[in-house]
């Protein structure tokens, strides 16, 4: 996908092993609109811990990359006990999923940077997908 784009800025090419970077799927509109199907997601791996108090608006809300071992997930999520629950954005109609910890899923890192297209549609997809949501995927920088 970063191939297709052509050149790609420096940020997601940090080579002292703390960042990784993940693939939000084409199809996955768990977090439209803040983070789009197709966005690369960087990710910094020494931060494994939830960090949900200190926001004040969406923009501000931290956002994790989990493996939940059968795909990655990208987004809001929250900690209820042993229970690891992703907040969907609201606009995305789509529903909340859980998952136990760390049997289920695990923090691979919170979201620190993102790269998006802005000039293709992906609101043609809402109606095929109601039903699929994709997911994403992680790869090592």
């Amino acid at each position: 996908m970063v191939e297709k784009w052509g050149h790609f800025e420096g940020a997601l090419t940090n080579g002292n092993g703390r960042h990784c970077y993940g693939f939000v799927g084409l199809e996955d509109r768990r977090m439209v609109p803040l983070l789009r199907p197709g966005s690369v997601v960087l990710v910094d791996t020494s931060v494994r811990h939830m960090e949900d108090d200190c926001w004040t608006c969406e923009h501000d809300r931290p956002m994790y990359f989990v493996d939940v071992r059968t795909g990655y997930r990208c987004g809001w999520f929250h900690q209820s006990g042993s229970q690891l629950v992703m907040q969907p954005h609201t606009l995305s109609r789509c529903l909340q999923e859980s998952w136990k910890m760390p049997e289920q899923a695990e923090i691979v890192g919170r979201v620190v940077g993102v790269v998006t297209r802005l000039n293709e549609p992906w609101q043609f997809r809402f109606a095929e997908s109601q039903g699929e949501h994709g997911g994403s995927s992680k790869r090592a920088l």
